[in-house]
């Protein structure tokens, strides 16, 4: 009998414990110390990935990445469209809401942005590109609110 109690509140914590992650990710990305929003554009010869962060000095790493990408946290495979890929990953993000993604840009050498990890103050993304060598380079732009963070690659 008290291994089947605790069997049922060790169940019930795990239930709870998920449930509130899954509220909080359920609510917009407003909050300092998050990523509000993250979009894809284009500017003259040159197309963007570009995001809008709450802190004033991000800590983040860019750096090249090559598939199989995996879900954070499952064995689910994402496909990702592009032949070359970047990784961007953002740390000491308050991660427990949802992000705002504008990716309706019509670009030509950025195939795709996916996120693949947002958890315990992480956020990673994938910027999917065809051309090889047309990275450019990253900026840091101070805003009212906090900073952004763009990608430059040329088009």
């Amino acid at each position: 009998m008290k291994n089947n109690f605790i069997s049922i509140l060790a169940v019930s914590a795990a239930v709870l414990i998920c449930s509130t992650v899954s509220l909080a990710q359920g609510i917009k990305c407003k909050e300092d110390g998050t990523i509000t929003r993250v979009s894809k554009a284009v500017s003259g010869a040159f197309e963007l990935v570009t995001f809008d962060v709450k802190i004033k000095k991000p800590d983040f790493t860019v750096r090249n990445a090559k598939p199989p990408f995996q879900q954070y946290g499952s064995e689910r495979r994402l496909k990702v469209r592009g032949d070359h890929f970047k990784s961007i990953v953002f740390r000491g993000i308050n991660w427990e809401c949802t992000i705002g993604e504008s990716f309706a840009a019509a670009t030509s050498n950025i195939k795709a942005v996916r996120s693949i990890e947002q958890f315990e103050g992480q956020v990673e993304y994938i910027i999917g590109y065809t051309k090889k060598g047309s990275y450019v380079s990253q900026t840091i732009t101070r805003t009212a609110s906090g900073s952004r963070v763009t990608l430059k690659f040329k088009k």
